[in-house]
């Protein structure tokens, strides 16, 4: 497993972009809950913030593409809005132990 971050360096109702290696993640905190997505929108294949900063709408409910303003359902990656409808985020496996999370090794 590789470590990710900790609990306390992603802020509630927002998204984080990190690289692990080769792997550009999506972190996303919501209502206390992480998800970890892979990067890469399923419609360009490039990563969704292109211009950084969380791509969160309000209250964290959304994530929003910045490159044509697809949105995604945060808390399952799922397309609600834009060219990608249906289609969905690549959920990445991860581990929370104590405040660190970790990236599970099938992601590597």
């Amino acid at each position: 497993m590789r470590l990710i971050g900790n609990l306390e360096d992603f802020h509630d109702n927002s998204t984080h972009s990190i690289r692990r290696g080769q792997l550009a993640l999506l972190i996303v905190r919501r209502a206390g809950q992480v998800f970890v997505y892979e990067n890469r929108c399923p419609h360009t294949h490039k990563t969704l913030d292109p211009q950084g900063g969380s791509l969160a709408t309000s209250g964290g409910l959304l994530i929003q593409c910045q490159r044509h303003g697809a949105q995604f359902i945060a808390d399952t990656g799922e397309c609600v809005a834009g060219p990608c409808l249906e289609e969905a985020l690549r959920a990445l496996g991860f581990t929370v132990s104590g405040s660190a999370i970790y990236l599970d090794n099938a992601c590597d």
